[in-house]
């Protein structure tokens, strides 16, 4: 009897004890959980080119349940955690974009827009080139002297078609041009073929600059211009300097990037 009396007290210590452990694992906090909080996130996804909206985004969170945008690039993010998260935003056709903000209160109403950058992965060449009339007017003279087809160009559609990662890689491939290497100073430049220093004057956005490396990235580009003597080079871009032809770059115009 007594040792049945004895089980009985044991059992219910080894209950206790089990109970309380278990309401000691719920808390929250404990055990590396984070405890959810009233913050939200409000975010609309754009393109940082045109400004419209990126529809249907995929939004990640670490330890959140994933979000998904709807037809106007809006969605909504609840229970933050406190202080510094890294938000990661999706879009079929775009980079995906990663900014980390931070949480101070568990009352944070937070509104943020993600300005997302194009690249036309996984696209229609449809949808594509429907994209690529719409930023015409900014590269009208472009497109004009591009159509007119005197040089060579390439422009950004082409540009990521075809693999280029510097201009160097586009120039390589057009006939005429020569890349040569200095291994001192670890530089690569353009020269036209017809002498062995016949270097080609260089425009960024229509405004003539020195110089411009073999190396320099090329995603940030909306097109290029390539004349390879003054037969080929247009009036705006001539001069007594001019007469290895000229290298004209225009850069993708991003006002709605922060």
């Amino acid at each position: 009897m007594f040792a049945r009396h004895v089980s009985r007290r044991f059992g219910s210590a080894l209950f206790c004890s089990s109970l309380m452990f278990g309401m000691v694992a719920l808390r929250p906090g404990v055990l590396g959980a984070q405890a959810a909080t009233g913050a939200v996130l409000k975010g609309s996804a754009i393109d940082d080119e045109t400004g419209e909206p990126v529809g249907a985004v995929i939004v990640r969170i670490p330890g959140l349940p994933v979000v998904n945008g709807d037809s106007l690039g809006h969605f909504e993010v609840p229970n933050l955690p406190l202080g510094e998260i890294e938000v990661t935003v999706q879009g079929l056709g775009y980079r995906a974009l990663r900014v980390k903000i931070r949480v101070n209160s568990d009352t944070d109403v937070i509104q943020r827009r993600f300005a997302m950058e194009f690249d036309g992965q996984e696209l229609p060449e449809i949808v594509v080139s429907a994209r690529a009339q719409k930023l015409v007017p900014r590269y009208v003279d472009f497109e004009r002297r591009r159509e007119r087809g005197l040089g060579a160009y390439f422009r950004w559609d082409e540009i990521k078609d075809r693999g280029f990662n510097r201009v160097g890689d586009a120039l390589r491939t057009v006939r005429g041009v020569r890349i040569k290497c200095d291994q001192r100073s670890f530089e690569c430049y353009a020269y036209m073929s017809r002498s062995q220093n016949c270097a080609p004057v260089w425009y960024i956005d229509g405004v003539r600059v020195g110089s411009f490396h073999e190396n320099t990235p090329i995603r940030d580009l909306y097109g290029i211009e390539i004349y390879r003597g003054p037969g080929e080079t247009p009036a705006e871009f001539t001069g007594s300097d001019a007469a290895c032809g000229a290298i004209i770059m225009w850069t993708k115009s991003r006002p709605f990037r922060p």
